[in-house]
Order: C-alpha cells, then sequence, then structure tokens
C-alpha cells in the first residue's frame, strides 16, 4: 500500500481493465476516489435535471452549478450502495473482494464517464438551456443540430458498453471470478431489487386498494 503507481489509471482502465485494478489496489483502493464520485455524480444529476425538464424554471448556469455541487455526495452515496450490494450477493457465489477493493473496482469503472460529461458540455454549448426543457427531446432536429445529436448519442452508448465491460473485468480482478462470474455477481443485486420494488408495490396496492369503499377487501358498503 502506498507504493506510487506503475500505470495511468485513466488510459489504462480502459485497455487492461485487471492489470490496471490491481495496481490501484496494491497502491491504495481509494485512490482519486473523490474525483471518481464526482465524475460519477455529475453527469448523472445533469441527466435527473434534464429528465425533470428543470430547464423550465431555472437558468442552465444555475442548474449545472448546483449539479456540480452535489455530484460528490451523490456520486459517492451511489457508489456506496452498488458497492454494498456487490459485496453482500458476490459472497454467496464465492466472492473474495473486500468492500474497499470492490469500491474501487466499482468506482474506476465509471472514469469513462469523464467521456460523458465532455458530451454534456458540448450539448449544453450548442443547444444551451434548451436541453433542459420539457420540449427538447420533442424538437424536430435539421442540420448540425441534428448531427451533433446523433454523433453524441452513438458516443453515449458506446461508452456505455464499454463501462460495462471494464466493471466485469475489474470486479472478476478483484473477486476472483471470470468476467461472466462478475456479470452474475452484477446481475443478482439488479434482480433482488426488482423483486423488492415489486412487492412493495404490491403490498401498496392492496393498502390502498383495502381502503377505498366499494374495493375488492374494502369494509365500505357498495352503493
Amino acid at each position: 500500500m502506498g507504493d506510487k503507481l506503475q500505470v495511468n489509471p485513466w488510459t489504462g482502465i480502459w485497455v487492461r481493465p485487471r492489470e490496471t485494478i490491481r495496481a490501484i489496489i496494491e497502491s491504495n483502493p481509494g485512490y482519486l476516489y473523490p474525483l471518481l464520485c464526482i465524475i460519477y455524480g455529475f453527469p448523472m444529476l445533469l441527466q435527473i435535471a434534464q429528465n425533470f425538464a428543470l430547464g423550465d424554471r431555472y437558468p442552465v448556469a444555475g442548474i449545472v452549478i448546483v449539479c456540480l455541487v452535489l455530484a460528490g455526495i451523490i456520486g459517492a452515496l451511489m457508489i456506496n450502495i452498488s458497492t454494498a450490494l456487490i459485496y453482500w450477493t458476490g459472497k454467496w457465489i464465492g466472492g473474495i473482494g473486500s468492500y474497499q477493493n470492490i469500491r474501487a473496482a466499482v468506482a474506476w469503472a465509471n472514469a469513462p464517464n469523464v467521456v460523458n460529461i465532455l458530451i454534456w458540455a458540448i450539448n449544453i454549448a450548442v443547444f444551451g438551456g434548451r436541453i433542459f426543457q420539457h420540449n427538447f427531446v420533442e424538437t424536430p432536429f435539421i442540420g448540425g443540430e441534428l448531427a451533433v445529436i446523433f454523433l453524441t448519442s452513438i458516443v453515449q452508448v458506446i461508452v456505455s458498453v464499454w463501462a460495462l465491460i471494464i466493471l466485469l473485468k475489474s470486479l472478476g480482478e478483484v473477486q476472483g471470478f471470470s468476467a461472466w462470474k462478475a456479470l452474475l455477481n452484477v446481475i443478482i443485486p439488479i434482480v433482488l431489487i426488482f423483486v423488492g420494488v415489486s412487492i412493495l408495490a404490491w403490498l401498496f396496492s392492496m393498502m390502498t386498494g383495502a381502503g377505498t369503499p366499494g374495493a375488492p377487501g374494502s369494509t365500505g358498503t357498495p352503493q
């Protein structure tokens, strides 16, 4: 621990994720962790701002500044939740990684988000506050704007796929898994969350249905 890294993690994680994450955890599993939280949280919050059409109420500069201020907190929260679920369920299938090492794998798998941040910068420069308004996705783009939307969308898909590959390779390294078993380690928490949310939704619907006059299970008297 504490040895100087012998690789450049920003380039190595793209092409040699196993070797790179191994070098990171042997040196310092928390290496650049706060920065990685910001890199993870910033584009996520920008996407949320777009989904909720915050541009209809707030200026684009304000949205960007607030997202940047909150990025580290939200990024750390999401990375640690993901790490906890992967660490917990990974034990079921023989995972050997420590919490800190798994967190490093999850955090560095999001290093490609740097590209997404650049894409957001390009889109904001081209479209301004319109990108956060409710009718943006319905706009019939033409010419240069259409080209920007098309190219940035393609790049985002490629980056997302590559980030998943990096996660599986890095997670496999720290857990002692193949990439395919690492995929199982990622899928299990997703399935558990889906089942849990479905059960809660069913219970909620039963409770609200039971309290509605005339509904099945209601004690009210139908008119």
